[in-house]
């Protein structure tokens, strides 16, 4: 059984970090997510697969729902990890930003496959950059 946990470590923190992700990152959408991602080093303390949550103010006016939501993306995030392990090359790690775009409530289970998707589709992009045929998003 793999490590299910989510460490403060596998939470993206940082002005410069999240800065480089939004500026200088892919992106891409799968219902209910808009995704953004970009490849870092990773440093050997570091974890392969690095992670941000946010539900706009603007979609959810009520903290208790953009909370629960929040909980549900990191829940659904977390159980998914492992399949993170395609996207991450040897030395390189991955910092990936999930927000939620959808203007209703979207179920764990929902949310849970989205992000297996959103985990091949990066893996396919990196992969296809890595061969040069180059159709990153």
């Amino acid at each position: 059984m793999g490590d299910y946990g989510l460490s403060r470590a596998e939470r993206l923190r940082g002005d410069k970090s999240i800065g480089k992700l939004f500026a200088e990152g892919r992106s891409g959408f799968v219902f209910p997510f808009r995704y953004y991602y970009v490849a870092v080093p990773r440093r050997e303390d570091a974890p392969a697969v690095a992670v941000l949550v946010s539900v706009p103010k603007k979609m959810f006016r009520r903290a208790v729902k953009r909370n629960l939501l929040k909980r549900r993306m990191r829940e659904a995030f977390r159980l998914e990890k492992s399949s993170a392990d395609r996207c991450t090359a040897g030395a390189a790690g991955l910092h990936v930003a999930l927000v939620y775009a959808a203007k209703e409530e979207v179920g764990t289970a929902r949310m849970r496959g989205s992000v297996r998707r959103i985990f091949s589709e990066i893996a396919a992009a990196r992969e296809a950059g890595r061969s040069g045929k180059g159709a990153e998003r």
